[in-house]
């Protein structure tokens, strides 16, 4: 445990001044923070709020294992990484001129020092829950980025005791970090994390060191430029030739870090692979704003805005906006979705969460605090796009393949639509310390693991096929209220259940034709029921055969199991809809579901139609949806359809 800075009557002073104004040193005009506009704008007033949410959850008890610390309202925890809050929380203090934020930077980067410093230069991640010290590379950006933007508020002493601190936490880095350290996101940040800390402290071995690591980076880009190694190994390639990617932990680590660091270093190879592989990226964000992270290796984190534990997208599509108008764009949606999930100026893991009455985790607002202030800080003329552009999934191109991913991305008429059968899966390494579990669970086996509607807003989405607890202190648990997997599926349900999700040697067909003077894409699945462990049913193989046929105004699901007579069958479909939607049936087999913005209509030809709808909505907090839970009952040979449509706009 490090020494305090600060004696109990210190803090109790610091405590004392923060309802007033501090006084700011006399700046020269380098010194003063940068301003992205005159007129405030949604980067800034958010990250004001978020900022004031971080206050109302510091601890003010004056035990030094409290003191300082940002209390998670979800978890009821404190995150080991709260103190990467010091670098939004000093940048407001500096636009502000309040005490209030200075005090809350002084003492979460204290508690950090306290509570996960260590005597080699690192942080950890958890006081307790996970010794995992490749965390250092993110407190050490927020800590530089803080003392290069906003060093000038802190006076002398406090400021070289922050940076003889960064220069302990980049010489334990530079021994440390290779490129096969952890997940891809580590050493790609690290990249980052040189480069500043070269800048701050004037130490130009870390230019180097920044360079070796994004050099190496190159060669884990995909033909299609998606960036790989979100898994063990980093390199792996799966029998479909599936590589480990993540789309949150990409858009909303690695590649914001690669563009820093290119920019800083004026590394042009480098620019132009990293310009390359955003365009591809944002082949992903949803019309609202939305990353559809449905495949990824790392969707327990998903969080519908991007991860969990993430610093955010915005650096990279907002510093990079002058080599792509539409960057500009994608940023500004993001950011207004997330804008959206805040309540009680903290960000909720999902569009669902607050209405649900789930509360939020701290570590989404601390993190992506961070990710503001780095835009707010690097002086772009203009935050707000104008006029606003089209986004690839605004456009209805048809059919998208990704192979190295397993996924089809289809856009026809109004509907957007995610196919997946991807077969890598996350495996977290289990650190000195961490617990740590097996399996990402994210779907496969031909699964429509997403289906968005440009009027409706999104209608089915993929989760977890089970949820885990792959990172204790980096997820949340269940209320005790109705939830389940969200993916649209078949399952054979007794005492173990056998679904159609997790088939990693099931195929999928995607083709795209012409009807008379119209369009329609099919997908063809085929595979077998089996448990989330990929264990098939003791009495005999269920083998099933799903078709997704969509057109311009239809979607249409058609659903087969061949499989011993007697076994119990039925088809899943949770349609996303918060609990004050209306959902009325006027007979057994039509749902309609009336929407802020139109009406869905459900119908299927099932003999059965649909079970009894549950009164109570269910839940999954990844990605953060309430859905009607649809239940379709089904016959061993038998042929179901269940069909989707737009039936009137509001």
């Amino acid at each position: 445990m490090t020494k305090s800075i600060y004696t109990r009557r210190q803090m109790l002073q610091l405590s004392a001044t923060a309802a007033t104004a501090f006084t700011l040193p006399t700046l020269t005009a380098a010194e003063q923070p940068t301003q992205s506009s005159a007129r405030p704008n949604l980067y800034a007033q958010l990250l004001l709020t978020w900022c004031d949410g971080l206050l109302a959850h510091q601890s003010t008890n004056p035990d030094p294992a409290l003191r300082g610390a940002l209390l998670c309202p979800a978890c009821a925890i404190i995150h080991g990484r709260c103190g990467d809050a010091v670098y939004p929380l000093l940048r407001v203090a500096h636009t502000t001129g309040k005490a209030k934020y200075l005090e809350a930077a002084l003492l979460v980067h204290e508690w950090s020092e306290q509570q996960v410093s260590r005597a080699d230069g690192s942080w950890i991640n958890d006081v307790t829950i996970s010794s995992w010290k490749g965390i250092t590379v993110f407190h050490a950006i927020a800590l530089a980025e803080a003392l290069h933007h906003h060093g000038a508020i802190l006076d002398t002493a406090t400021r070289q005791r922050w940076t003889d601190r960064l220069a302990r936490a980049a010489k334990f880095l530079d021994t440390f970090i290779t490129i096969e350290t952890g997940n891809i996101n580590y050493p790609v940040t690290s990249s980052h994390c040189f480069a500043l800390c070269a800048q701050v402290l004037g130490d130009h071995h870390y230019t180097d060191r920044a360079r070796q690591l994004a050099h190496a980076s190159l060669d884990y880009f995909t033909p299609n430029n998606l960036l790989f190694g979100e898994g063990h190994p980093q390199t792996a390639i799966t029998a479909k030739h599936c590589r480990p990617v993540d789309l949150g932990y990409n858009v909303e680590e690695s590649l914001p870090a690669l563009a820093q660091y290119a920019l800083l270093t004026n590394d042009q190879p480098v620019l132009d692979q990293t310009i390359a592989a955003l365009r591809t990226h944002m082949e992903f964000m949803l019309p609202d704003g939305a990353w559809d992270n449905s495949w990824g290796s790392r969707n327990y984190k998903w969080t519908w805005w991007g991860s969990r534990t993430s610093d955010g997208c915005h650096p990279a599509y907002v510093l990079l906006a002058h080599h792509e108008p539409k960057f500009l764009e994608a940023a500004h949606r993001n950011l207004e979705l997330m804008s959206a999930c805040t309540h009680n100026n903290l960000l909720y893991g999902g569009p669902d969460y607050f209405a649900h009455g789930d509360q939020p985790c701290i570590h989404h607002t601390f993190t992506h605090a961070k990710s503001l202030a780095t835009v707010l800080d690097s002086n772009i003329p203009s935050l707000t796009p104008s006029p606003r552009l089209a986004l690839p999934r605004d456009e209805p191109y048809g059919l998208k393949s990704y192979p190295e991913i397993g996924t089809h991305l289809a856009s026809i008429g109004d509907w957007r639509a995610t196919v997946t059968e991807n077969d890598f899966e996350y495996i977290e390494r289990v650190q000195s310390g961490g617990g740590g579990a097996s399996g990402g669970g994210h779907a496969s086996g031909g699964a429509l693991s997403l289906l968005y509607h440009q009027s409706l807003g999104p209608i089915l989405t993929a989760s977890m096929t089970e949820y885990q607890m792959i990172e204790i202190s980096n997820q949340q648990a269940f209320l005790d209220k109705p939830h389940m997997p969200l993916t649209p599926r078949i399952e054979s349900a007794g005492k173990q259940i056998y679904t159609s999700l997790s088939d990693f040697e099931a195929f999928t067909i995607a083709l795209i034709e012409n009807v008379g003077a119209a369009q329609k894409i099919t997908f063809n699945a085929r595979g077998r029921l089996l448990t989330a462990s990929h264990e098939p049913p003791p009495n005999g193989e269920a083998h099933y055969h799903l078709t997704y046929n969509l057109t311009n105004s239809t979607v249409v699901i058609t659903a087969s199991v061949d499989a011993p007579p007697q076994t119990p069958l039925q088809f899943i479909l949770p349609v996303i809809s918060r609990s004050t939607d209306t959902v009325a049936q006027p007979d057994s087999k039509t749902i309609r579901i009336t929407k802020p913005h139109g009406t869905l209509t459900v119908r299927t030809d099932a003999p059965q139609g649909f079970e009894s709808i549950p009164k109570e909505r269910t839940f999954n907090l990844v990605p953060g949806f309430e859905c009607v839970p649809l239940t379709i009952p089904m016959q061993p040979g038998q042929q179901i359809q269940i069909h989707l449509e737009l039936s009137s706009k509001s």
